[in-house]
């Protein structure tokens, strides 16, 4: 797999602005090409197969949030896993994801190793089941809050009274990677929470993202905020997430006639009240 292989950035000389440099750069750092993609290219050129060794960077681990609910069932949990695989940058092969390339090629009932780690952050349901919940989500984003409107359900058929939850998704198409479509049109049915979807590559139609849909829900997302609602943001780090944020400080702003250092200071005080939590990380 080609991400599996050393790249070439790490041994980079010092930034500097020559035209021999800047096309290197352009041609080989920007491209991600390898040192193995050097190697095969360059076949006049040979390394010492313990200097490549030395480049390899260990292995990042692969953390994936568990996207169902003990209470449905506590012997048994579930991962939603976006598998990478594309035509390579480079222009050599494809570009595999590691553990989700792995874990697509497992048979039913396989064993895989992995261990579970406890989020960094507050990221979990409130113990209070009437406190209001926006859930804000991209991709395999959407994981957790599966988990959450599944914990929901169980606790609504337990007898417990639920607090308004509204979930802003967002997917490109909803004919392609509309995840737990019909599990989630089930939980708005039965009251779990409700669901507003943002689809950003429908033909003839207007791109819409998620900090789009929060804009277009401003009323209603702002009467939970006033009620005391939790926000739980998912997903991408690069764009989505600050995108997102965005939304709510113009949300506040449209609302209550402030400044952006208004909004600003306004949702670092709900990050310290743990009410905005995110679980986060950068795209590739």
């Amino acid at each position: 797999m080609r991400n599996a292989h050393p790249s070439v950035s790490g041994c980079w000389p010092s930034p500097a602005t020559t035209p021999r440099v800047r096309r290197a750069r352009r041609e080989v750092l920007d491209r991600h090409i390898s040192v193995l993609d050097l190697l095969e290219d360059n076949q006049s050129c040979s390394l010492p197969f313990n200097i490549y060794l030395e480049f390899l960077p260990p292995l990042k681990p692969r953390y994936y949030s568990i996207s169902s609910s003990p209470l449905v069932d506590p012997l048994q949990c579930s991962v939603t896993v976006g598998v990478l695989d594309a035509p390579a940058r480079s222009g050599h092969g494809r570009y595999q994801g590691v553990c989700s390339t792995y874990l697509s090629v497992q048979g039913e009932g396989a064993t895989i190793e992995g261990f579970i780690k406890n989020p960094s952050t507050q990221f979990r349901l409130p113990s209070d089941s009437t406190t209001p919940l926006i859930m804000v989500g991209t991709g395999t984003g959407l994981a957790p809050y599966r988990g959450f409107l599944e914990q929901r359900a169980q606790l609504q058929k337990s007898g417990q009274t639920l607090g308004p939850a509204l979930l802003f998704f967002g997917c490109r198409n909803p004919e392609q990677d509309y995840l737990y479509e019909d599990e989630l049109r089930d939980f708005e049915d039965g009251g779990v929470g409700s669901v507003v979807c943002a689809f950003s590559r429908i033909d003839n139609q207007p791109r819409m993202y998620v900090q789009d849909a929060i804009k277009a829900h401003a009323d209603e997302a702002w009467a939970l905020l006033e009620a005391g609602a939790i926000i739980y943001v998912c997903g991408d780090a690069s764009r989505m997430a600050p995108d997102v944020r965005k939304a709510f400080a113009s949300l506040y702003q449209d609302k209550r006639g402030a400044d952006e250092a208004g909004a600003d200071a306004w949702l670092s005080e709900l990050v310290t009240q743990q009410r905005y939590v995110a679980d986060v990380w950068p795209s590739n």
